[in-house]
């Protein structure tokens, strides 16, 4: 895993899972259930103190995203993610 949205147009997405989502869906990206690969997908991770919005940019970055790890994850398309993610 590699790429991280942490802002969007030059706003922070913040820090913690629940910040993070809401800026998603604020710039626009849809909710999805992340049982399949989709362009602009990203997944935003709880990590407990911290939560990361990763950029699922291929099939292989979006397996190792879904892979089971016993935290709390949302999905969403954000359409131009790339230009967003680190």
């Amino acid at each position: 895993m590699g790429k991280y949205i942490n802002a969007i147009n030059g706003k922070p997405t913040g820090s913690s899972f629940t910040q993070k989502c809401s800026s998603i869906l604020e710039a626009g990206a849809t909710e999805v259930d992340g049982k399949s690969y989709k362009q602009d997908l990203v997944c935003v991770v709880n990590n407990g103190p911290f939560a990361a919005a990763g950029y699922a940019y291929s099939e292989s970055e979006y397996e190792q995203f879904v892979h089971p790890c016993g935290r709390p994850k949302r999905w969403f398309v954000l359409p131009g993610a790339a230009k967003y993610a680190k």
